[in-house]
């Protein structure tokens, strides 16, 4: 166990200290601060950026205070009196738009010329506009304006979706189906990202030794299985790392940014504890199952190669492994209840990419939860002996078959270490 210990800690220390773990922690934090600053200074450039200017040319008074006296998102030119004038300072681009409006018999004629910076702006004055012409009506009529507004009043529509299960309706929570959503986008992602880092690291680490001829040395003071799972705990250890430095700055973050107004937005739409409660639920375990799913694997494909020019051909299953689990995911959002995802959901290899979406989805049951879950970890733990195993066979293999006939060779010469210890034994 001393053995397994010194391994894990070599590991560690030897990719904790080095140029490629640095850059790999702080690229997404590079990137995400890039992506912050572009935001706020868009943001500030909005805020200062001065308000778009139109004309209002109308021999109507009213109509005249109603775009002077009230507040809009945009300025009004009062020294343009003319459509002629108006014509002349939009082609000079001096404003955005003009509006010419005139009252015939109770009814508002109005006209608004713009250009696209003003085209948000249309449906905010057409309905000033109407608000003013149902005020004149009611005038003709001899309307009060408390009975203009019972007029106005808008109906009230209570709005509820709900699902129907069992025989009954289930009032269905759009709040947590989004945090869900976003849950299992972030889950799907991350162990791409982790995936394609980790199964390279991991790759290396056996065949750097492999190719060194190194393996002969260590293996005569070490056995097998201490360097096999000693390598995968120095891995693990360093992405741990890596998830508790994100987690620390992103806390340290909110910390320090949580009074400023664009982050107290944000969570006025979002609730902070529901995305904590999804992502520290069910989709940690598919992440953390996932990603060892695979780094075990890659420990096994890496074994196979006897170069470091071959680790790159040795963990290419993997990665396409990965990108179908991924797109069988995104389709997963798309077609929760199709059979074909249903399917995928409880295959292991593709279980932390698919069943998150159709947790999200609410198709499928709690019980269906546990099995892939149980089916996944179980699969983790055999596929990590299976590793072994074969890892046990070809560690000192050398040779310059493809990986298909390293892997033959390797399950001989399992077979035949089998055979020789029960001879043995007998």
């Amino acid at each position: 166990m001393n053995k397994y210990w010194v391994i894990t800690k070599e590991v560690y220390k030897k990719n904790i200290k080095s140029f490629g773990f640095i850059a790999m922690v702080l690229s997404p934090l590079v990137l995400v601060a890039v992506v912050a600053g572009i935001t706020y200074y868009f943001s500030q450039e909005e805020q200062t950026e001065p308000d778009t200017q139109i004309a209002v040319i109308s021999e109507n008074e009213t109509i005249n205070q109603i775009f002077s006296s009230q507040d809009w998102d945009f300025q009004i030119d009062d020294d343009i009196k003319e459509e002629s004038e108006a014509e002349e300072a939009l082609l000079d681009e001096s404003i955005s738009g003009y509006l010419t409006a005139e009252v015939e018999n109770g009814t508002v004629n109005a006209e608004l010329v713009y250009t696209d910076d003003f085209s948000d702006q249309s449906s905010i004055i057409q309905e000033s506009l109407s608000n003013f012409q149902t005020m004149l009506r009611a005038d003709e009529l001899n309307l009060g304006q408390e009975d203009v507004a019972k007029l106005s009043e808008p109906v009230t529509l209570v709005e509820q979706h709900v699902d129907i299960e069992e025989g009954s309706l289930t009032e269905e929570d759009f709040s947590d189906t989004i945090v869900q959503q976003g849950s299992a986008y972030f889950v799907s992602i991350a162990i791409m990202i982790f995936i394609m880092t980790y199964a390279g690291i991991i790759a290396e680490e056996v065949a750097n030794e492999k190719g060194t001829r190194i393996m002969e040395i260590i293996l005569s003071s070490a056995s097998a299985t201490n360097h096999f799972f000693g390598k995968l705990t120095g891995v693990m250890l360093v992405l741990l790392t890596q998830i508790t430095i994100y987690a620390v700055i992103g806390f340290g973050a909110y910390i320090y940014f949580k009074d400023a107004d664009i982050v107290q937005s944000a969570l006025n739409q979002i609730d902070l504890a529901s995305i904590l409660q999804e992502l520290l639920g069910f989709t940690i375990i598919f992440f953390i199952a996932g990603v060892l799913m695979y780094v075990v694997l890659a420990a096994f494909f890496g074994s196979l190669a006897t170069k470091m020019e071959d680790v790159n051909k040795a963990v290419t299953p993997i990665v396409f492994m990965a990108l179908i689990g991924f797109y069988i995911g995104i389709f997963a959002f798309t077609s929760p209840d199709n059979t074909f995802v249903e399917v995928f959901s409880y295959i292991p290899l593709f279980t932390p990419f698919v069943m998150p979406f159709r947790i999200a989805a609410e198709t499928v049951s709690t019980l269906g939860i546990w099995l892939s879950i149980i089916g996944t970890i179980g699969f983790a733990i055999l596929i990590s002996f299976v590793s072994l195993a074969f890892y046990r066979s070809n560690v000192l293999i050398y040779s310059d078959t493809n990986l298909l006939g390293t892997i033959k060779r390797s399950w001989s010469i399992m077979q035949s270490n089998r055979k020789a210890r029960k001879n043995n034994s007998q």
